[in-house]
């Protein structure tokens, strides 16, 4: 080949590479959950840039991209000399998460007034370590290990307070692994066991007394039941006596108008007598008593002799 035309494919492949790397350069694409900064030579220009394709000078210009998703940034401490003191003088350890995500409206304040993520990410490992310790210095250890979700609230609370002037917006701040000395941790260990104990007691005496309480109440739906139905019977007996003074009423009654009608009959019968004597009668003496037959039937008399 041409030692001429090498020469002129190696100039034109150089300046179509240095155009590709110009064009590199010289844009930069916004995704849409960034948001992004223009420096040029050290000066911020311009305003947040949204998403979208982004042209600027090359080389001299930069596109600083901040990405708005949440971030997690964790923070350990040891049980050693890193560690928090308790109000009664233990030391302990622990791991504090901190979920936050940068403020939209105040990216800017990241470039011009901290620089860069490292800083925020520096302040916040301070105020978290100092936000652990002056919380946990509130409680003794013994009050520490019952409170937990108390103390990660306060801590919370600090971390808002502290990192209040930065541009970011915290979510949400947990606290995990707590650590103690050995010695402490079998005492929390015994502790345990005993409360076990003491709650197993407990149940066994709720227990007997749900048990207690379950005779009773047994017990008293019997006698209840037995009151039921003596109270049943007895009612049964007063209608059963009540009927029978009704049957007695009733033969009484008729008995007495039996004997009422047989009053009325002998009257009747000795009427009859009366108004026979007065047709008989004929001016002389009568006899006293009319005969009657075992009928009843009233006799005839043979006439008197003149």
């Amino acid at each position: 080949m041409n030692e001429k035309l090498i020469k002129k494919l190696i100039t034109a492949g150089s300046i179509v590479a240095l155009v590709f790397i110009v064009i590199i350069n010289s844009c930069s694409v916004i995704s849409p959950n960034e948001r992004g900064i223009q420096v040029t030579l050290g000066q911020v220009e311009g305003d947040v840039i949204q998403p979208g394709m982004k042209f600027h000078a090359p080389f001299i210009t930069q596109i600083r991209k901040f990405r708005l998703e949440p971030k997690t940034y964790e923070v350990s401490f040891s049980c050693g000399s890193d560690g928090a003191i308790t109000k009664d003088m233990q030391t302990v350890g622990s791991t504090v998460a901190v979920r936050y995500v940068y403020d939209e409206k105040r990216i800017m304040d990241i470039v011009t007034r901290y620089q860069n993520d490292a800083i925020i990410q520096g302040a916040m490992r301070d105020n978290v370590k100092a936000s652990l310790k002056e919380t946990v210095g509130q409680y003794s250890i013994y009050d520490l290990v019952e409170k937990q979700n108390e103390v990660t609230t306060k801590v919370a609370q600090a971390m808002l307070t502290r990192m209040a002037d930065y541009p970011i917006d915290i979510s949400q701040t947990t606290i995990t692994n707590w650590d103690w000395s050995d010695d402490f941790d079998k005492q929390i260990k015994e502790t345990a066991n005993r409360a076990q104990e003491v709650k197993k007691a407990e149940q066994d005496l709720k227990l007997a007394e749900q048990q207690a309480q379950k005779q009773v109440k047994e017990a008293e739906a019997k006698k209840a039941a037995a009151e039921q139905e003596a109270e049943a019977e007895l009612i049964k007996a007063q209608k059963a006596a009540e009927a029978k003074r009704v049957e007695a009423d009733a033969l009484a009654y008729y008995n007495a108008k039996v004997a009422q009608n047989y009053q009325v009959e002998i009257r009747l019968k000795e009427l009859e007598i009366q108004l026979e004597r007065a047709k008989r009668w004929d001016g002389r003496q009568v006899p006293e008593y009319v005969p009657l037959t075992a009928a009843g039937g009233i006799v005839n008399l043979p006439a008197a002799r003149e």
